[in-house]
């Protein structure tokens, strides 16, 4: 188990690295992880500039949204966040973005091919349709989705991925943004796609708890 510092310290890391990178908008998204108390998680505060946070703006909370430490009002998905746990117990961390290429991605209800091993290992990624963000329902939507997958696309909306490490959540919503790019491409240049072959898409899925 993170210490509260190492929680507060890796939400900060991933948080820089994920608005520098487009996932992440000034004020969207939010990032959570466990710390020493499991009653508890750290989760980035609401409306707050992503692009300077500091450890010292994040907040302690319970599942109830109550506030134990830090002086910030809580992200308003404090929900979702606390029922990704819950469908994942295994969970330790959360990453919540706005990712613009896998948000319509999502928005026109693509799925993805097997285009390449990403592809693959992200079959499995439930879309959930539109509930008002911060609200219970949302909570309860992406829950469900994330017990098919460690990561679900929110309609209009954006991504929810969970991991047993800060890193493994954050590396999945990258892999969503990256694979919904590259059949972005792939639309636009047009042409039939080229499908990895079924008896090695069938091989290669046996895999996909690994990554």
């Amino acid at each position: 188990m993170r210490t509260d510092a190492e929680a507060r310290d890796e939400i900060v890391q991933i948080t820089n690295e994920l608005f520098s990178m487009g996932l992440l908008t000034p004020t969207g998204g939010n990032i959570s992880a466990r710390g020493a108390d499991a009653d508890c998680v750290w989760i980035t505060p609401s409306r707050l500039y992503k692009g300077g946070l500091a450890a010292e703006d994040l907040v302690c909370i319970r599942s109830d949204g109550t506030v134990v430490a830090g002086t910030n009002t809580p992200s308003v998905e404090y929900q979702m966040h606390w029922a990704s746990y819950a469908a994942r117990p295994e969970s330790t961390a959360a990453v919540h973005t706005h990712a613009p290429v896998a948000t319509a991605f999502g928005i026109t209800n693509q799925t993805f091919p097997p285009i390449n091993t990403d592809a693959i290992f992200l079959a499995d990624t439930k879309t959930v349709p539109w509930f008002m963000p911060g609200s219970s329902e949302l909570a309860e939507a992406v829950a469900e989705a994330l017990k098919a997958s460690r990561g679900a696309i929110l309609q209009c909306h954006g991504l929810m991925t969970v991991g047993k490490t800060m890193r493994d959540a954050a590396t999945r919503a990258m892999m969503l943004e990256e694979t919904a790019k590259i059949l972005l491409y792939c639309k636009q240049f047009g042409g039939e796609l080229a499908l990895i072959p079924n008896d090695w898409v069938e091989r290669l899925a046996q895999l996909s708890s690994f990554l």
